[in-house]
Parts: C-alpha cells; sequence; structure tokens
C-alpha cells in the first residue's frame, strides 16, 4: 500500500511538472514578441532592466546549481548557461531587447533545470524506497518460508515424539502384562507347592501308621513264635499231647508263615513309603532352590531404564539382527555367528553348581572354542524376548538339555540350563553384539513345567 502511494504521488508532480513545462515555454517564446512590441512603443531598452533580467538568470542558474542540476538536468543547465552567455554578449553589443530575450531564456531553462532536479532527486530519493521496500519484501518473505521450513521441521517433531510415546505407552503396557503374568506364575508356583506340603504331610502319616502297624505285627510274630515253643516242648511230654501239639505247631506255623509273608509285605510297603516320602521332599527343596537361583538371575543383569533414543526403523533393524545370529546358531554355523561380535568382545560366564556361583570370563581368543563346545550340545529353546536400552536392543534366550533322565516314575530327571542374554548396537552402520552374559545352571529339575 506505501508503494502504491509512493508512484500516485510521483506520477501527479509529473504531470504538474510537465504543465508548468508547457507554460514556461510558452512565456519564452511569447515573452520576446511582447517586448519587441513594447521596444517598437517606447523606444530603447533601459540598462536597469537587462541589468535585472540578468541577475534573475545568475540567481536562476545559482539556485538550479544548488540542486545538482549540472549532473540531473543536465540539458536545462547547460542551456541556461548558454542563453546567460548569449545575454551578457548581447549586451555587449548593445542590443538590448536580445540580451532581455536571452536572459529571459535563461531564467527559464534554469528554472527548468531547477525543477528537473529536483524532481530527479525525488524520484531518486522515491526509487531508492521502492527497491528498499522491494528488498525488505524480499527479505520478508524469505523469513516467512525460513519460519515455515522451521514449523514443518518442529511438526514433524512432534509427530515423532508422538510415535515414541505410543511405543512406551505400548511398552508400558507389555511389561504391565509380563508382570500379571509372573505374579500368576508365582500364585501357580506357590499353589503347587502347598500341595506337595500336603501331600508330604499325608504320605508321612501314612508312614506313622505303617511303621506302627509293622510294631503290632512283630508283637505278634514273637506271639507266635513263643506259642510254637511252647507247642515244641508238650510234644516232647506226651504222644497225645504230641500229636494235639504236632497239630498245634502246624496251624501255628501256618500262622507264621502269613504273618511272616504280612509282615514281609508291610515292610516293603513302608520302604517304599519312606522313598516316596524322601523324593518329594528332595523334590521341594530342588524346586525352592531352582526358584531362589531364578529370582538371583537380575542381579547379573543390567540396571534397565526402560528409555531409548532409538527410532522405530532402528529398533526393527536391531531386532532383524538379532534374529540372523539366531539363525546361524541353529544352522551352527560358528564362523557366521561370530561375524556379529564386535573385535573387543568379551563374554561374562557364571555357572551355578550346587548351590554356589562359579564366575569367569570368556576372552575373544578362545570364545570360538567356547561357542563350538556349546553348540556341540542338544540344546533345546524354551523361550525368548526382546527389549530396547538407551542405543542398544537386548535379546534374552533361555535353552534347556536332559544331562539325567528319570529311572523310574518316583524320579526326577535333571536338566542344564542356559540363558544368554546379548546387547547389541550400530557400528559403524551394522548392528554389532558388545556385550553378553551366559547364566548356566547344572543338574537342576525342570522347574517350570
Amino acid at each position: 500500500m506505501k508503494q502504491f502511494c509512493v508512484i500516485f504521488e510521483r506520477k501527479l508532480f509529473e504531470r504538474h511538472y510537465q504543465l508548468l513545462s508547457r507554460i514556461l515555454f510558452s512565456g519564452l517564446f511569447i515573452f520576446p514578441v511582447f517586448l519587441a512590441a513594447c521596444g517598437g512603443k517606447l523606444g530603447t531598452i533601459q540598462q536597469q532592466d537587462v541589468d535585472g533580467q540578468l541577475l534573475q538568470a545568475e540567481q536562476a542558474i545559482k539556485l538550479a546549481h544548488e540542486v545538482n542540476a549540472p549532473s540531473l538536468a543536465f540539458e536545462e543547465f547547460e542551456q541556461a548557461e548558454t542563453y546567460l552567455d548569449k545575454a551578457k554578449d548581447a549586451l555587449n553589443q548593445n542590443n538590448g531587447i536580445d540580451a532581455l530575450r536571452f536572459a529571459t531564456q535563461a531564467v527559464t531553462h534554469a528554472k527548468i533545470a531547477h525543477r528537473k532536479a529536483v524532481q530527479n532527486s525525488i524520484n531518486a530519493k522515491l526509487n531508492a524506497n521502492i527497491l528498499e521496500k522491494d528488498a525488505l519484501i524480499v527479505e520478508l518473505r524469505k523469513d516467512i518460508s525460513t519460519r515455515k521450513t522451521e514449523i514443518s521441521g518442529l511438526e514433524t517433531g512432534i509427530q515423532q515424539l508422538r510415535e515414541i510415546e505410543k511405543e512406551l505407552q505400548q511398552t508400558i503396557r507389555t511389561l504391565e502384562n509380563d508382570k500379571q503374568e509372573l505374579s500368576n506364575a508365582r500364585n501357580v508356583k506357590e499353589q503347587k507347592v502347598a500341595e506337595l506340603n500336603e501331600s508330604l504331610k499325608a504320605i508321612q502319616a501314612r508312614v506313622a501308621r505303617s511303621e506302627t502297624d509293622v510294631r503290632n505285627y512283630g508283637l505278634q510274630v514273637k506271639e507266635l513264635t513263643r506259642k510254637l515253643e511252647v507247642a515244641d516242648t508238650m510234644a516232647k511230654s506226651a504222644s497225645k499231647q504230641k500229636r494235639a501239639a504236632f497239630a498245634e505247631v502246624e496251624s501255628v506255623k501256618k500262622q507264621l508263615r502269613e504273618q511272616a509273608k504280612i509282615y514281609t509285605e508291610m515292610l516293603e510297603k513302608v520302604e517304599k513309603q519312606n522313598i516316596v516320602a524322601k523324593h518329594q521332599e528332595y523334590l521341594r527343596k530342588t524346586a525352592e532352590e531352582a526358584r531362589a537361583f531364578a529370582k538371583q538371575l537380575p542381579s547379573n543383569k543390567s540396571p534397565r531404564t526402560r528409555r531409548t533414543s532409538l527410532s522405530t526403523t532402528q529398533v526393527n533393524a536391531g531386532k532383524a539382527a538379532l534374529n540372523g545370529w539366531e539363525k546361524t546358531w541353529n544352522s551352527k554355523n560358528i564362523d557366521a555367528h561370530l561375524a556379529f561380535y564386535t573385535a573387543n568382545i568379551s563374554v561374562n560366564k557364571i555357572v551355578t553348581r550346587e548351590s554356589k556361583e562359579h564366575q569367569s570370563h570368556v576372552d575373544r581368543g578362545v570364545i570360538e572354542a567356547a561357542f563350538r563346545e556349546m553348540n556341540a550340545h542338544p540344546w533345546q529353546k524354551t523361550a525368548n524376548f526382546t527389549e530396547v536400552e538407551q542405543e542398544s536392543v537386548i535379546g534374552t534366550y533361555t535353552f534347556n538339555r536332559l544331562v539325567s533322565p528319570a529311572q523310574t516314575e518316583d524320579d526326577t530327571a535333571l536338566y542344564d540350563f542356559w540363558i544368554r542374554e546379548v546387547w547389541m548396537n550400530q557400528v559403524q552402520g551394522k548392528w554389532k553384539i558388545y556385550r553378553e552374559t551366559w547364566q548356566i545352571y547344572e543338574n537342576i529339575p525342570n522347574y517350570k513345567e
């Protein structure tokens, strides 16, 4: 709007300037004729009139010079000076009419030069102002474009933060579900332990009753033995009594055999019940130890902040790298498996044997031999899960293998458990394992079943 006003003012000034120039040029050609007519009537022109007109011409030229007319209105200023010189020459030749006419033309051209210089100066300022406004408009448009770019970047950042927020909320829900499942599993295990304790108490009660029955049958056997001795004595004293005693001895022997058979069966039953009770007690203690070992596992894990700087694309790439690592292990390609590790990898190995932990480190120099040794065993994967921490993607894998099968239905199979926790991050654009922990439990029952 301001630029339009400036252009309008300049156009209006130019129209007034052109009108004034026409009037001055008209006066320039009419005035000499008027002077000639007057000269004819009045006779000679007075010296003071010519001098006054020359003075006006010089003052007009001076004023034009002050507004830089020699540069801004060169042609008009040069004509004014030329007519002034002609007026002076005519005055020197005592030609008053030409002197007055030239002086008047010099005044006219000087004023025109003055006005043109002022107008050109104003136009230059207006043009400079317009250029300045144009430059300002360009700068403002550039600033607006920059702000729009920044706003677009901020909106993109906000969208990314919202996606991260959704991922974190999903992670929280997953962890809460895992927590609930662990709580439910714990309740089931506690219920199972309670049931085993009740079964153990019932078995112990039956064992106590069986022991009482055994003692009673032992007393009966002793009594029958005493009767047998009495019967033998009576058989020696008289034949009649001997025959009767013989019959009684046979009866007692028969009872003795029957009682001995019952006694033997009771002893076997009590012994078997004692074995069952001891086996149940062993299972209970072993399960408690196994659960205690499982509870100790998090102490060997690095603390989690549950925060990450990885994008969804990076997390998916890390999980894909873990899948490739697992495939090389399952295919027994140890060379390809080792390619997923950094050059300075060192595995933290923790072996739990008979309730004692033995910790060591498997350095890069011997890690290949360790992998080949472990890969030679028939490990079965039972569980795995993936999590994200800071700039790492973490995979936890649980394996087991049977080392001592159950010999009877009352025996317990023993297993080795192997838990591998691997940490991956990006190294020069590739996902590499820079940390791994082995948690190995030897000769324990499969307490998770």
